[in-house]
């Protein structure tokens, strides 16, 4: 498989592959050997405008037909008139049907997941069943979305400053890309509604996922995201701001209290002092006067 060989008129010539091929594990196959061999040119020839137009070109078509609704219309566009339920299958059944798990261990990983309410995927991993970099790629398939290694891709610097630190290293997520008036956003886990919501705000457009591995974003946002940049954006926040005034007008009022009980206790001891030297006075001349009479 040569990234030089013919002419590509779509996205499954251009990944050598057959048309309308559905299985996601030969497409991520292609996939990845056309994509290590245009980086080796890479490594070589780091300003030739071809390589890099080409390694765009897979990873774009790689995230069509790695995307089952996606993939689903791009076929349709094709002339594709078998009516293909787009829904994806659930991981217990992909896992079934490439036998990576005999059933009674898969049923025992389900029962583990349901019990201790974790994924199956994170079940699977941690009964040493298959491994992570297996159990991913496959996770997003039963999501129905596509699967990237992040070091493929050619990552977006400017998208980066529009997602705060202290988001992407909770969330666990970066943007990479920018399709017209989609970002793609790569995380291991399914985005929230929430901070999907978020995000169409911030980057004022339709976001679009990408399934990775946790070791890949962690890198990335060890890159771009720093613990620091993040606590300072914690710090920052009206909450805090406000907890931190709030706090610094207390102490100052405790001080001012104090002094004021202070003065107050001065006042107090010269009265008693005064009282009881007028009181001391009188005795003595209350006194002086009986002894005389």
């Amino acid at each position: 498989m040569s990234i030089d060989s013919g002419k590509s008129t779509n996205h499954y010539q251009l990944l050598r592959l057959q048309p309308f091929e559905a299985d996601q594990e030969v497409i991520r196959k292609h996939f990845q050997k056309l994509i290590d061999q245009v980086k080796e040119k890479l490594k070589k020839e780091p300003h030739v405008i071809k390589w890099k137009a080409m390694q765009q070109d897979f990873v774009k078509a790689m995230l069509v037909l790695g995307d089952a609704r996606r993939k689903a219309e791009y076929d349709a566009s094709l002339g594709n008139k078998t009516n293909r339920d787009v829904r994806p299958p659930d991981l217990a059944t992909i896992l079934r049907r490439r036998k990576l798990v005999d059933d009674v261990a898969l049923d025992r990983a389900v029962k583990f997941a349901d019990t201790v309410n974790i994924e199956l995927r994170d079940a699977v991993v941690q009964q040493k069943l298959v491994t992570n970099d297996v159990i991913v790629p496959l996770y997003a398939d039963s999501l129905g979305l596509p699967f990237l290694r992040l070091s493929d891709v050619a990552i977006a610097d400017t998208l980066m400053p529009t997602v705060p630190a202290v988001m992407a290293r909770q969330q666990s997520l970066v943007p990479i890309l920018r399709e017209g008036r989609h970002v793609l956003i790569a995380s291991p886990n399914p985005l929230r509604s929430e901070v999907e919501e978020q995000l169409q705000l911030r980057f004022d457009a339709s976001i679009r996922q990408v399934g990775c591995t946790k070791a890949s974003v962690d890198q990335v946002i060890a890159e771009y995201y720093s613990r620091e940049t993040a606590a300072a954006q914690i710090a920052s926040t009206p909450q805090n701001v406000a907890a931190k005034k709030s706090s610094g007008k207390s102490s100052s009022n405790e001080g001012h209290e104090t002094r004021l009980s202070r003065t107050e206790l001065r006042q107090l001891k010269l009265k008693i002092g005064f009282v009881a030297g007028a009181f001391t006075a009188m005795a003595i001349i209350f006194g002086g006067s009986l002894f005389t009479n």
